[in-house]
């Protein structure tokens, strides 16, 4: 089952379009050294972000992230040297406190960033490092699978990918 469900994720990591459906995915790692290399520092910058922006002429509802209905519609994928891809998940929690459908609304143009802390315990499938340096490249994946809830409030279903960077784990 797992080795489906990891080729049914590689199929849509090669297959999603960056802007697909109007929704444009940014994954932001700023350049940390002087070198322009930019590094995911998991002891001292423990977080990056990606920027969920709606560049459709229509509003667009996507599901807050704090809830079952968008928990895991955020992944990223890494690999080192076009090696086998990894995926970073947003662990689910055993229940949600208080879960709820709730959803952003983005007007044309408008964005939303979501954050990620590596340092929070809710993310797993970062490398282990042991004072290493590792260089890999990553993009960041969207996704949201359309069922009843997301029809009867208009979510946004689909998938889209950010383009992929070249970063450092340190």
């Amino acid at each position: 089952m797992k080795k489906i469900a990891f080729l049914g994720l590689l199929f849509i990591c090669f297959t999603a379009n960056s802007q697909a459906q109007g929704l444009g995915l940014t994954l932001i790692v700023p350049k940390a050294t002087p070198e322009g290399t930019r590094e995911i520092f998991l002891a001292r910058y423990p977080r990056i972000h990606v920027l969920l922006e709606n560049k459709s002429k229509e509003s667009l509802r996507l599901w807050k992230d704090w809830n079952s209905w968008g928990w895991e519609n955020l992944t990223l994928v890494w690999s080192i040297g076009g090696g086998k891809p990894q995926i970073i998940r947003h662990i689910r929690p055993a229940y949600l406190d208080g879960d709820f459908p709730d959803f952003w609304t983005l007007n044309p143009g408008e964005s939303v960033v979501l954050e990620i802390d590596m340092s929070s315990g809710e993310w797993d499938g970062f490398p282990d490092l042991y004072g290493e340096r590792i260089p890999a490249s990553m993009f960041a994946l969207y996704q949201n699978k359309p069922d009843l809830l997301s029809e009867e409030f208009n979510v946004w279903t689909g998938q889209t990918r950010s383009s992929e960077i070249n970063v450092v784990f340190r």
